[in-house]
């Protein structure tokens, strides 16, 4: 036909193509459909999407491990469950909440050191149970003993006690937890067996003896260790020693042996990717000054705290060193139990302890409520108790720069909750 003939009635035109339906299709599409609906379901219901708006500045690897996290609907459930105003109950089983000074419980927890991993905890106890006579360990190996965070009740009792159990559950059974103590001091052979026993407090000949032990994880446990730890020895005296959040990171990131898939990552990943999983669970947010204020010590804040930890188990290069917020919600549960702070609570810098040793050992002895031996054994006090020395001296400018940026309103909030008179600027570049 050409451009300008109109069409005759016998010129019949092809059927109208209908434009293809769904309903038309058969049991193929169906499926389809049910698949794409499925995808749809699962995206949305596992927050990918949430986790799609990470800090653009955090660089793709990090990016990629917080889309590869494993968030599962029932753990943000728990999480989210553990809010600050989530209350452990003591339960005291027919206890007393004090018990005379020879019970083997009272010696044992007379005090407790927790701080940060590589941040000194381990020179603190050498120092004073090679210093004084009259302090030995609780502790097992350097000193260490996780017992009263949840993965310690489960890897130190035995199955199906009541104190393993409690792990679980938000009701402290005092005395059931005071027993398995008791189980794990018992239980040390090769430090019991030392020299007829004169090293171990379980003892009889040490009746007249106190016990320490130490363990980082407390302090980055959340409130499960502080109302567990008072419930069960509620005269324990607490010790605790910080150091400067960026050079402790850094001495985290070379301890460190064994990476995932065998393959050490650089310190700039190992930090960005700890930073994508604070902002995303809530921890660290874009603010001004102001509202960095009002979020401080908020329920909000402890709940995306407690959030965080369950996901960054034994790493959270970062999160450690944010001193302030851990200090705070132990600082609570002292104030829970009418535990007076000022008297039972001893924070030190780790620079100081370890420039001037004497100085860390006399205070810790006083807060203790020892008096000093008559012959003190400052050769063994003097010592350099720390095992590594490493510095910021190998983080890139860049690095060591947003550390500093980030770390600095959290070492203010610190300071202020110290006193600034001693802690003031400690940690700030001059």
């Amino acid at each position: 036909m050409k451009d300008n003939q109109q069409p005759s009635p016998d010129d019949k035109m092809p059927p109208k193509q209908k434009p293809p339906s769904l309903k038309s299709k058969g049991p193929a599409s169906k499926l389809v459909i049910l698949l794409l609906s499925l995808g749809l379901y699962i995206i949305v219901t596992t927050g990918v999407l949430a986790r799609l708006f990470v800090d653009p500045n955090i660089i793709s690897s990090a990016s990629q491990l917080v889309m590869d996290l494993p968030v599962l609907h029932s753990e943000i459930s728990t999480a989210n469950a553990t809010t600050a105003n989530l209350e452990f109950i003591c339960d005291a089983q027919n206890s007393d909440d004090f018990l005379p000074d020879g019970d083997i419980i009272k010696r044992a927890l007379h005090s407790v050191i927790i701080g940060a991993m590589k941040g000194g905890t381990q020179a603190l106890h050498k120092i004073l149970t090679s210093g004084h006579p009259r302090i030995l360990t609780s502790g097992k190996g350097h000193g260490e003993l996780h017992f009263f965070n949840n993965r310690g009740l489960m890897r130190n009792l035995p199955e199906g006690s009541s104190a393993r159990k409690s792990a679980f559950s938000r009701t402290i059974p005092r005395q059931d937890i005071r027993d398995g103590f008791e189980y794990i001091l018992k239980d040390r052979e090769a430090l019991n067996s030392r020299r007829n026993g004169t090293f171990d407090i379980t003892n009889d000949q040490n009746i007249n003896k106190v016990g320490i032990h130490s363990a980082p994880i407390y302090l980055f446990s959340g409130r499960s260790v502080p109302a567990r730890l008072l419930c069960v020895a509620p005269w324990v005296k607490i010790l605790a020693i910080l150091r400067n959040p960026i050079e402790r990171a850094f001495s985290q990131y070379n301890f460190i042996r064994t990476w995932r898939d065998g393959v050490r990552p650089s310190f700039e990943t190992f930090i960005l990717e700890d930073i994508a999983l604070l902002k995303m669970t809530g921890v660290i947010r874009d603010w001004n000054h102001n509202n960095f204020e009002s979020f401080s010590g908020s329920d909000e804040e402890f709940q995306s705290w407690e959030h965080y930890i369950r996901r960054a188990q034994n790493k959270g290069p970062v999160g450690r060193g944010l001193y302030s917020i851990q200090l705070e919600m132990w600082i609570e549960e002292f104030n829970k139990m009418n535990k007076s702070v000022v008297n039972d609570m001893l924070v030190l810098q780790s620079e100081e302890t370890k420039d001037n040793p004497k100085d860390a050992y006399e205070k810790a002895v006083q807060f203790l409520g020892l008096k000093p031996p008559r012959k003190t054994r400052h050769s063994v006090i003097e010592k350099d108790h720390h095992k590594t020395t490493y510095t910021h001296d190998g983080i890139s400018n860049e690095t060591y720069n947003r550390l500093y940026e980030l770390f600095a309103p959290y070492n203010k909030r610190l300071y202020r909750l110290l006193g600034e008179d001693v802690w003031g600027g400690v940690w700030d570049d001059v």
